[in-house]
């Protein structure tokens, strides 16, 4: 868009070389392809990469170089896809129940070359053996008393849950039984936590 920064120039400063050009090449997809399909709302590309894919990248310290990834809901691949994009060694699995962002995630697996699949599945019937899983990841999705207790039992030794939630939200999930909760607050938003769902057995 005319005056506006490329990506790359917005990306830069927050990763490099092989890293860069695959979240570049996310973030014109994204932009391609949400006013036709209703992707992810933004209204510049300074917002499309602070609100999305910053946000998304606030837990790429929570992930080690290689391991097994599961995004619920995935929608525009928020936020398994920036992640995936900074941690290409992991694998995973995007669960996306709607059809067209389901073929977006598609086309986004094969232009980023990324050790990924999209399955068209609620969580709830997802019944997949890619698992245990390290990370299970949930942005926006709402819900997680139910999201808590399924990827509970598809959690590796030492994985955990990862939520983009609010704080009221973290307050709720302080309630959950059997969870020890560590959260951050997410960049440029007042209000919004990035919540670490840790499975406890005491």
């Amino acid at each position: 868009m005319a005056g506006e920064l490329s990506f790359e120039q917005l990306l830069a400063p927050h990763a490099g070389g092989a890293e860069l050009r695959r979240l570049v090449r996310y973030a014109e997809l994204l932009e391609r392809w949400s006013g036709a399909h209703n992707l992810v709302r933004w209204r510049s590309r300074e917002e499309l990469v602070n609100r999305h894919l910053l946000d998304a990248l606030a837990a790429r310290g929570l992930l080690g170089e290689c391991g097994r990834l599961l995004d619920v809901g995935s929608g525009a691949g928020l936020p398994g896809i920036p992640l995936l994009a900074v941690r290409p060694a992991w694998r995973g699995v995007l669960l996306e129940p709607r059809q067209k962002r389901w073929a977006f995630l598609r086309l986004v697996i094969r232009e980023l070359d990324l050790q990924v699949q999209a399955v068209q599945q609620r969580y709830q019937e997802y019944r997949g053996a890619e698992g245990p899983f390290d990370v299970v990841t949930a942005r926006a999705l709402g819900g997680y008393g139910g999201l808590l207790a399924w990827a509970r039992c598809g959690l590796s030794d030492g994985g955990c849950v990862l939520l983009w939630a609010t704080v009221d939200v973290e307050r709720e999930l302080e309630e959950q039984p059997g969870w020890r909760v560590l959260s951050s607050p997410l960049p440029g938003m007042e209000r919004g936590r990035l919540v670490q769902m840790v499975p406890c057995f005491t």
